[in-house]
């Protein structure tokens, strides 16, 4: 990651404004638990690889997916051929929409905010929630001009395009009398769509790339260049959830700011469309498949992608076609050891759906309709292809979804705590199978899962979870709060999510913020003291269950810090409206 001794005043500006922030609310963040972006560790080979070369032999079931699959594509092409106007019109894209619909609000995770019978939760772990809510915004968030706003991760001062959708993901869930907090909030309307300008002029600049700086005051090193990194790119990792994250983000705000005019600019139109071009450019990996056009005219664009460190000169282990979207990145930063990486291609599917249903409302223009039709299609070929890899026979627990497979009868049976994981398929709203989930989810909570660890503390009793191979070289036995967040976030059993909650507030070591990681052993020995994707992750589970969170009388928010010269009234959770 770059240093501070090459910056130029801007970068330097960002980093005293997030320093200060952080000093004045989190205390100062410890450099010693910052971690790398790059892999740190790889599980033991016999645990890591799962059963390879085992397909399922109800061919059956395949068949019957197969079929029902095809005659999907082929109704959808006949509704939208048949209407009158052909496939240019916006009522053939609606016509689609129609088809294929998304629930809204998704059923995860379990909303009983104002349900009686739920276990009251502790005062540390509400007031906890107040301050990891306004995390994000008090200590990472900048407002900038021209109508865009930068959400950097924490103790790392880059965006990343999945951990700022996320961060601020809690006040677009529609929970507050039907609505969102940024439906009554100008304020945390202006930031949210800034950030969606943002993120749509990085995506045109390099839909490969997953992390961005604020400006293109660093001097990259040759070696840095080598992997992609130049003027605005921190990280040219390929992470297929990325755009998965910012797809929601999209579809989130407008059902909260319906006439938004900025869900309607052409550049957030031109970032869906590219993402859709390269994910189908993606899905022929192996054939050096790249998507090309006017829109992708960025200095990394116009041949197949490679990354130096991975296998086989930059292009990864083999894989075969599947439908499925090849990714050379997972949500951890890791690298994908077998190409298809399954929860994301899972969240890939939602996201696309959400593209279906936008693309009539916001972009009447010659050609929304192809767009909606490519997205749709897509789709089918990448749950199609789930559906028919992504399904492994385990010794012990029987059906299970693998974590990541190759199309050639590669598999890798684990999870990892960063999401997309298996363990949030339902978070994610993908329409799963409900038996080959639960048993996914008592693989997950194991002994046969190698990222699974139990351990005892002072500070926490007897706790369990799971974590990352990111993390095993810092801390061998780690278990991530994201994780215990998103267990808590897909289940039905309040009483879970309230011992979750709990155990959440005694892991984070008395520090009063979740972590990325800690030990099971010792929750007092924990990577990174600043992350606020966690501690999002965190609030969002603590509102599922109780409206006590956030308090109007002390749960106040302040923006780190407003570079616009235009000044934006705040709501009733702001310190200064």
């Amino acid at each position: 990651l770059p240093s501070a001794d090459t910056e130029k005043p801007d970068s330097l500006r960002l980093r005293a404004e997030s320093a200060e922030a952080c000093k004045s609310h989190n205390g100062k963040a410890d450099n010693s638990q910052t971690v790398s972006m790059n892999r740190l560790a790889s599980l033991p080979i016999d645990r890591r690889r799962g059963t390879k070369d085992k397909k399922s032999n109800n061919w059956i079931v395949i068949v019957a997916v197969t079929i029902s699959l095809t005659l999907a594509v082929i109704y959808l092409a006949a509704v939208v051929l048949a209407l009158p106007g052909g496939v240019e019109e916006i009522d053939d894209v609606k016509a689609i929409a129609s088809i294929f619909r998304v629930d809204f609000p998704p059923s995860y995770p379990v909303v009983t905010r104002r349900d009686p019978s739920v276990p009251k939760l502790s005062r540390d772990a509400l007031d906890m929630c107040g301050r990891a809510l306004w995390h994000t915004l008090e200590t990472t968030t900048i407002v900038l001009p021209q109508g865009e706003t930068f959400i950097h991760t924490g103790d790392i001062d880059d965006l990343w395009l999945r951990d700022s959708a996320a961060q601020i993901h809690p006040v677009l869930v529609p929970w507050f009398n039907g609505g969102a907090l940024v439906s009554t909030d100008e304020r945390l309307e202006r930031i949210v769509s800034g950030l969606i300008k943002r993120t749509s002029l990085y995506i045109r600049h390099d839909p490969y790339a997953n992390a961005f700086r604020i400006d293109d005051s660093y001097v990259f090193s040759e070696e840095q260049k080598r992997m992609g990194r130049h003027d605005l790119i921190s990280t040219w990792n390929f992470e297929l959830d990325s755009a998965c994250y910012f797809f929601r983000m999209l579809f989130f705000f407008y059902q909260a700011v319906p006439d938004s005019p900025v869900l309607r600019e052409d550049r957030v139109r031109e970032a869906v469309e590219i993402m859709v071009d390269l994910w189908i450019s993606e899905q022929d990996h192996e054939r050096d498949a790249f998507p090309d056009g006017p829109l992708f005219d960025c200095q990394n664009c116009g041949r197949p992608y490679r990354y130096p460190s991975l296998p086989r000169e930059g292009k990864g282990s083999p894989t075969a076609r599947t439908g499925m979207v090849w990714t050379g990145f997972r949500p951890s930063d890791d690298e994908s050891e077998y190409g298809y990486l399954v929860p994301a291609n899972m969240f890939a599917v939602v996201a696309l759906r959400y593209i279906v249903e936008l693309a009539p409302i916001l972009w009447k223009y010659k050609g929304v309709a192809a767009l909606a039709m490519k997205a749709e299609k897509l789709a089918l070929e990448i749950d199609e292809g789930i559906k028919k890899h992504g399904i492994v026979a385990h010794p012990v627990y029987g059906p299970i979804y693998a974590y990541e497979v190759d199309g050639l009868g590669g598999n890798l049976l684990m999870d990892d705590a960063n999401v997309p994981s298996l363990m949030s398929i339902p978070y994610l709203g993908y329409d799963y199978d409900p038996e080959i989930y639960a048993n996914t989810r008592a693989f997950i909570l194991s002994d046969e899962n190698p990222t699974y660890q139990k351990g005892k503390h002072r500070m926490t009793g007897e706790i369990e979870g799971y974590g990352s191979p990111h993390m095993s070289a810092a801390v061998k036995r780690n278990i991530w709060p994201m994780s215990l967040a998103v267990q808590g976030l897909t289940t039905q059993d309040t009483n879970e999510k309230v011992r979750l909650i709990e155990k959440l507030v005694k892991a984070s070591a008395g520090t009063g913020w979740m972590h990325e990681s800690f030990d099971a052993n010792n929750p007092q020995k924990f990577t990174r003291s600043w992350f606020c994707w966690a501690d999002s992750l965190y609030a969002e589970l603590v509102m599922s269950v109780t409206d006590e969170c956030p308090n109007q009388m002390h749960d106040k928010y302040r923006v780190m810090s407003w570079r616009d010269p235009e000044k934006v009234k705040g709501g009733v959770y702001s310190s200064d409206t």
